[in-house]
């Protein structure tokens, strides 16, 4: 139930994030300040309920997210975000590091 409830706030934040930031709109980035302060304060609260993969799961959808989210620009034709440009790839080189350094630590031991 709590892996269920993570992962439902964290593709809600994600689209929130993701549409506020293409959108540019005030009360999309208020919206979005809001569910990343409540999702900030329930993973404190329940980190150790995480499972194992939460980390890179979460990591990815911020970087497809954001990635899908600059390519919804260029095609109805407005200026790419360099926010979304930078971090979409910069997330998911991040997942893809933390699963290779859950795999290897699963290896040694």
């Amino acid at each position: 139930m709590k892996a269920g409830m993570l992962l439902l706030y964290e593709i809600s934040g994600a689209v929130l994030f993701t549409t506020g930031a293409v959108l540019g709109s005030g009360f999309m980035a208020g919206l979005m300040l809001g569910v990343s302060f409540g999702f900030f304060a329930l993973t404190l609260r329940e980190r150790a309920a995480w499972p194992t993969w939460f980390q890179n799961f979460s990591l990815a959808l911020l970087g497809t997210c954001f990635l899908l989210g600059d390519g919804w620009l260029v095609l109805h034709g407005m200026n790419s975000s360099p926010a979304l440009i930078t971090f979409g790839p910069g997330f998911l080189l991040f997942a893809l590091y933390s699963f290779i350094k859950q795999r290897a630590t699963k290896s040694s031991t």
